[in-house]
């Protein structure tokens, strides 16, 4: 019963909104991938993480916890899938960053308020802009086989992280018509991420089935336990201990996708493993849920 409450009142409503995107890609509506991609990535995640930090309450300290967190889980995941791919005879470069970095933004932080509320959410963000950066950096290196340290600072992202850490840890807040024009702006956010999640898995095809199953159990095996062992070895408990192995345990990110595709990097292997590991998820992130709730 308690799997069921949980599949119905958090994986549910994430997988609801998705199936809408879906949906209408598979109609042949027009959705415009780049301009939602825009609309996210340039106002609405930092718009909802500057409010989020800045109203979370949340201590510096448990804030720097769930950054130190987000830093391990994706290092040790990276390793783990440098070597797993190494071990299935297959190249790094193209499934070590999609064993790596999971969907820890259109799926992590819809989760995380659904799961843990705004304490969750807040610390969510924290997981995420730490994921997001080191995405952008090292998974699009990896993919490109090159480096940009201009893309980095021209992320609004880095600078939302900056200005919503100074809030928090000084208790200053924006004027009150700026605060609210601020989470209006950021409400954009979760709905836009999970309706272009839906419209990407509509538009990818499988390549290898098998392969794709393989990698995709262990993203979301591997990230779980990696989670599980990140929280022990920073002594975490409870919420923050439940967004680190929930965060950790999201199926691979549809940018892995979308750097591959760019990039020439066997984009249809990527998208293999991007649409398995999703709908397992939704079988397998209730039994996640319930070691953590």
């Amino acid at each position: 019963m308690q799997l069921v409450s949980i599949l119905l009142d958090v994986v549910g409503p994430v997988f609801l909104v998705a199936a809408v995107g879906y949906l209408w890609t598979l109609r042949g509506a027009p959705f415009d991938t780049k301009f939602v991609s825009l609309i996210v990535t340039g106002v609405g995640t930092p718009c909802l993480v500057v409010d989020s930090l800045s109203t979370s309450g949340l201590t510096a300290s448990a804030l720097g916890s769930m950054a130190l967190a987000s830093l391990l889980c994706h290092a040790m995941s990276l390793a783990g899938g440098y070597g797993f791919a190494r071990a299935m005879r297959q190249p790094p470069a193209v499934y070590a960053p999609a064993l790596a970095f999971p969907n820890t933004g259109n799926m992590g932080l819809p989760l995380g308020l659904f799961a843990f509320g705004a304490p969750g959410l807040a610390l969510a963000i924290g997981f995420y802009a730490v994921a997001s950066l080191a995405q952008f950096t090292v998974g699009q290196s990896i993919a490109a086989r090159t480096f940009d340290l201009r893309a980095l600072v021209r992320m609004p992202l880095l600078w939302a992280v900056l200005a919503g850490l100074i809030l928090a840890v000084t208790g200053l807040q924006l004027p009150s018509v700026a605060a609210r024009a601020v989470r209006m702006l950021g409400g954009l956010m979760v709905p836009l991420m999970l309706l272009s999640l839906g419209h990407s898995l509509a538009r990818l095809k499988l390549a290898s089935f098998k392969r794709g199953l393989i990698f995709s159990l262990a993203r979301l095996f591997g990230g779980f336990a990696i989670g599980w062992a990140v929280s022990a070895m920073l002594g975490l408990g409870g919420l923050e201990r439940g967004v680190v192995v929930i965060q950790s345990s999201m199926p691979s990110a549809v940018y892995n996708y979308m750097f591959a595709e760019r990039f020439n990097n066997q984009p249809e292997e990527v998208a293999g493993i991007v649409v398995l590991s999703t709908l397992l998820s939704i079988v397998i992130l209730p039994f996640f849920f319930s070691t953590v709730m």
